[in-house]
């Protein structure tokens, strides 16, 4: 059966941790310096209160201890022991995990007329024996065999403890017998049984308010499991499940209700029941303070205390309850020391939950100082201390629910800020697209508007240019309206140009703010062949004067790459005329192709267009493929500084891109185009 180690195993402070950008608000404020002062005499008050409330009548007799450490003796050589083998004892003593037989010599007193009871607590003890004074047995014993290992329905009061009625004679001696490997505390009285009634119906009234507290924070812990799909409450609940069964058990309850004629298998359900506590519970706060910022190796302490779990387990297997039950004295110190430093570590954005972090820390650290200190004997014990876990995992069960719930209060107040953005940036979107839409609506308007006097103005041109011809020009006039005429086809082509360019902008960004696919255009899913795109461009290239198509050698033969013939060599024709443009009158622009190898194959080819830096300098590279963006110098050349942001976003929604290079007074752009298959 499970020892008193409960204390420690229900509330085992380990680790886990929940906030975005965590903010470590400290412990060396002056405000948490006196929450921490202030939550630790609360817990020192309120534990002595409740003792001292719980603690019950003393005992009638004059105790005596004796220590059989071999547990050999039987009652007739106890019984002849001398008195002064029988050390003073008080009614509650602490003797740690041991096979030793504890020997308690019970001195009724003279007035203690009628009928008594013994009483032996608490109610997992392995062996208890009782021995009354009887003249009609051969011993002069009458032998009351208890403890938690064997059958219920044979004791004569069902009492939570071990209890036995008898009529003492004055001054009558009786003995009891002691021995446990799970029970850190032992607590023997002689009770009259009105008393032991009395406190019997009060423990059994405590333990059902306790049992029905835990069990509805269970319960709520587990529909918020489900409700929220939330593994934080899904380990609580756990937690307080294993919590209640094991001390359902170490009250006794399980082996008088549910198992009453398989003692045996009620001992070994409480040991396990004491394992999953702590397991559980382990698991639960490492996962609670890692989510709130506890430091890596604060958080192997904690997971090097979950090691004693399957070491436990092996050595209970073996049959060696008593040394599984002593390393429950090597987890306490272990267990205080970690709860200890969580309190400095734990880390949250939320006050309150930070609090309730630390509060719940503060007092569980505190309780195991408390019960670290009276297993060694430096305070004195007391009935809390026969079932150690009651009180300290009522206290955790109950800061712990409101820490899940403040957890979940904030967590809903996220998603409900997350839903609001959300809803705030697809009504941005709508409003973008909408913009973009009225903006098409207007720019077509504009451009349709606007082609009808280009055009006039295009025709009026020919027209004078045909008839200064036709009349032979050779006056200095007429030589003047023939370069005027000029000039004004020039500008009409120029605004044709810019007209252009806007419109293509245009058609791309509602392309790019398109969220379905049936809304990118045609063109994202054209292929086109890498070799004979390449033989196109250098045909095309090779009318300009100043180009120089060398290297622009056909490549990837049989390979497709993303985008249409004509969308590719709009792309490069931008690039070749920003080129010849920008850089100085007699340089040569160089074009060439070159295969962009990945890790295993080839993945892409590269049109790069190169040219001399010219008069207006070099761009920005931060604001060069800009919307509009135009370098200082260039407004004396035409345009419109929407060239380079459209070729690089019509290349960007064929899966490629647009890379700038500059080199001492060579600039370079690269168009990336995709490999996308094989020409079939």
């Amino acid at each position: 059966m499970p020892a008193e180690s409960s204390a420690f195993l229900l509330t085992e402070p380990p680790d886990e941790a929940l906030s975005h950008h965590p903010v470590s608000l400290g412990w060396s404020g002056t405000s948490s310096f006196l929450l921490g002062v202030l939550v630790i005499l609360c817990m020192v008050v309120l534990y002595v209160q409740v003792s001292s409330l719980a603690d019950g009548a003393p005992s009638r007799a004059r105790h005596g201890l004796y220590t059989d450490e071999r547990a050999e003796l039987d009652i007739t050589e106890v019984a002849r022991l001398p008195q002064g083998a029988f050390a003073s004892a008080p009614d509650q003593v602490s003797r740690g995990f041991t096979r030793a037989a504890q020997w308690f010599r019970l001195e009724t007193p003279p007035d203690l007329a009628g009928e008594a009871v013994v009483v032996v607590q608490p109610s997992y003890l392995d062996d208890v024996r009782v021995y009354t004074p009887d003249p009609g047995q051969v011993t002069g014993w009458r032998l009351h065999q208890l403890g938690d290992r064997h059958p219920a329905p044979e004791r004569s009061r069902m009492d939570l403890g071990f209890s036995v009625a008898f009529k003492p004679q004055a001054g009558e001696v009786v003995f009891v017998r002691v021995r446990t490997l799970n029970a850190h505390n032992i607590r023997v009285r002689v009770l009259e049984p009105s008393v032991s009634d009395r406190e019997n119906a009060a423990l059994l009234v405590g333990f059902g308010v306790y049992c029905g507290a835990v069990l509805v924070l269970t319960a709520a812990a587990a529909v918020a499991a489900l409700a929220y799909r939330d593994r934080h409450w899904a380990a609580n609940a756990a937690f307080q499940l294993a919590t209640l069964g094991a001390m359902v058990f170490f009250f006794g309850l399980g082996g008088q209700f549910l198992l009453p004629d398989d003692p045996l298998l009620a001992d070994q359900l409480a040991s396990w029941f004491g394992f999953a506590q702590y397991f559980t519970g382990a698991l639960f706060y490492r996962q609670l303070f890692r989510e709130h910022g506890a430091p890596g190796w604060l958080l192997h302490l904690q997971s090097l205390l979950l090691l004693f779990l399957p070491l436990q387990i092996l050595l209970t297997i073996g049959g060696r309850f008593d040394l599984a039950m002593q390393a429950s004295n090597l987890i306490l110190p272990l267990a205080v020391l970690a709860s200890g430093l969580a309190v400095v570590f734990v880390r949250s954005d939320d006050v309150v939950l930070l609090n309730l972090l630390r509060i719940n820390t503060i007092s569980t650290t505190m309780f195991f100082v408390l019960a670290y200190a009276t297993h060694r004997g430096l305070i004195e014990a007391r009935f809390l201390h026969l079932y150690p876990g009651v009180f300290i995992s009522l206290v955790t069960a109950v800061v712990l629910h409101l820490t899940l719930l403040r957890r979940r209060e904030l967590l809903g107040r996220e998603q409900e800020g997350t839903q609001r953005t959300l809803a705030l940036v697809r009504q941005q979107v709508q409003f973008e697209r909408r913009r973009r839409q009225e903006d098409g609506r207007f720019l077509g308007m504009l451009m349709h508007e606007m082609r009808s006097p280009l055009s006039v103005i295009a025709v009026a041109t020919g027209a004078l240019e045909r008839k200064l011809g036709a009349e032979g020009g050779g006056h200095g006039l007429g030589k003047s309206a023939e370069r005027d005429l000029r000039r004004i086809g020039t500008s009409v082509g120029q605004m044709r140009s810019v007209l252009k360019q806007v419109q293509a902008v245009s058609e791309l960004e509602h392309h790019m703010g398109g969220h379905d696919s049936s809304e990118r255009p045609g063109f994202v899913q054209d292929r086109c062949e890498a070799s004979a795109l390449v033989g196109r461009l250098r045909a095309l290239l090779a009318q300009e004067p100043r180009m120089d198509t060398s290297d622009l050698v056909p490549r990837a033969s049989g390979r497709l790459v993303r985008g249409s013939a004509p969308l590719v060599e709009m792309m490069v024709r931008n690039l070749v005329d920003n080129a010849l443009k920008y850089s100085p009158p007699e340089s040569t622009v160089r074009c060439s192709c070159e295969l962009r190898i990945g890790v295993h194959d080839e993945v892409g080819l590269t049109i790069r267009v190169t040219n001399r830096l010219g008069p207006v300098g070099a761009p920005d590279p931060a604001r060069l493929f800009g919307k509009y963006y135009r370098a200082p110098l260039a407004h004396q050349h035409s345009g419109s500084g929407l060239g380079l942001y459209w070729v690089r976003g019509t290349a960007r929604l064929c899966g490629g891109d647009v890379e700038f290079e500059q080199k001492d007074d060579d600039v370079s752009f690269g168009l990336v185009l995709t490999f996308v298959g094989e020409n079939e």
